[in-house]
């Protein structure tokens, strides 16, 4: 605990090597299921409220994403380390954005998106995170943490209140969003050597790694290809499975 408040507030290139948490370790873990209790509260409460109190909650986990990214710019100005590393370019940190943008605009397509892609994305970054070289109370852990619990909250609100519906029928406008968003996020990397959506080179202890190690990078970017139109696939047909169970057995 000592050494964690030490370093509470140093960034990455200051931190001297062994302080972070391993993946799946009793931290990490303690992360998960502490994260795991809050969502299941807030969501029984979202459940429970009247549409007042489900709009504010709605807000509060939608906007609570943009809050964080505010202060986690205030953070590397204040260390007066680059921005150009710490830019919103990552999917988790795009899915906050269009958290918020989702709850001012209702937009259906980006609905599909945020629960497609979104949230997949954002549990795997909870499972695999970048940040574990940072120690396991750190404003990084915890910002890295809060923020996709955040995603986490407002995407299952939505589909509780069936404000996105998950439909097949419109895989194409996820796949679409992904062509236009990824293609100047891989030159970009390639232009200033960041690895932004990590579309050219693999997150550490990710299972991208297993994909480059086998294919080579960037043959890897073939199997994350396919992985991707998977998992939408999956995702999409799974709620449609679900929902067409709940029916059956209503009626």
């Amino acid at each position: 605990m000592k050494q964690c408040l030490q370093y509470f507030f140093t960034y990455e290139t200051q931190l001297p090597n062994g302080v972070g948490f391993p993946l799946f370790g009793l931290r990490h873990i303690l992360w998960l299921l502490g994260i795991a209790l809050l969502c299941i509260l807030f969501l029984k409460s979202y459940a429970k409220g009247d549409a007042k109190k489900r709009r504010r909650m709605e807000c509060l986990s939608a906007f609570s994403m943009i809050l964080w990214i505010g202060l986690r710019a205030i953070y590397i100005g204040v260390l007066q380390e680059p921005f150009l590393y710490e830019l919103p370019l990552h999917l988790c940190s795009m899915t906050g954005i269009l958290c918020a943008l989702h709850c001012v605009t209702g937009w259906e397509w980006l609905g599909q998106v945020l629960y497609a892609i979104g949230l997949p994305g954002t549990i795997l970054a909870l499972l695999f995170p970048n940040w574990s070289f940072y120690p396991a109370i750190h404003f990084i852990t915890v910002e890295g943490f809060l923020f996709h619990m955040g995603i986490v909250m407002y995407v299952c609100c939505m589909l509780y209140s069936h404000r996105i519906v998950p439909q097949l029928s419109k895989l194409w406008q996820v796949v679409v969003f992904l062509v236009i968003v990824v293609t100047p996020i891989y030159f970009f990397n390639k232009h200033f050597g960041t690895n932004y959506m990590f579309v050219n080179w693999p997150s550490e202890g990710s299972p991208l790694v297993i994909l480059a190690h086998f294919l080579g990078n960037p043959g890897y970017l073939v199997g994350y290809a396919a992985l991707i139109a998977l998992c939408i696939f999956l995702m999409d047909a799974g709620y449609a499975i679900i929902t067409r169970k709940k029916v059956i057995h209503s009626q």
